[in-house]
């Protein structure tokens, strides 16, 4: 769930038509998001992204971003992004963004993101990423 939180406060503001990757700590493809649709490495559809929400494969809003603020789907703030630090909601880092890297609070990468905003990267990995 902390990996989750760490991609999450990381992936959503502008999603373009072209296919964006994201990739697990070994440089594996595990997904991308492509024309708002999030898929995983299969090119299987496992969720949306639609006007600063996250949505699951049913259409169900599972978060969104707001006022600079990762939240879940009851409106409670989960994380935020702030000088390259992912930060929980009491605003303890856990989590470096840095060179289209995700990294942990030991510095060690957990992900790689490319061609897509940090914001979408984050909201990926913690929504759909096991």
């Amino acid at each position: 769930m902390k990996r989750f939180f760490l991609f999450l406060c990381i992936v959503l503001f502008a999603i373009t038509s072209f296919a964006q990757k994201l990739k697990n700590a070994s440089g594996n493809t595990i997904g991308h998001i492509e024309d708002g649709r999030v898929k995983n490495a299969s090119g299987n559809t496992i969720g949306y992204f639609d006007d600063n929400k996250v949505k699951n494969s049913s259409g169900n809003t599972i978060g969104y971003y707001e006022d600079g603020r990762v939240k879940n789907s009851s409106g409670n703030t989960i994380g935020y992004v702030e000088d390259g630090r992912v930060k929980n909601s009491s605003g303890n880092t856990i989590g470096y963004v840095e060179d289209g890297r995700v990294k942990n609070s030991s510095g060690n990468t957990i992900g790689y993101y490319e061609s897509i905003k940090p914001s979408q990267a984050a909201l990926y990995f913690f929504f759909f990423f096991d």
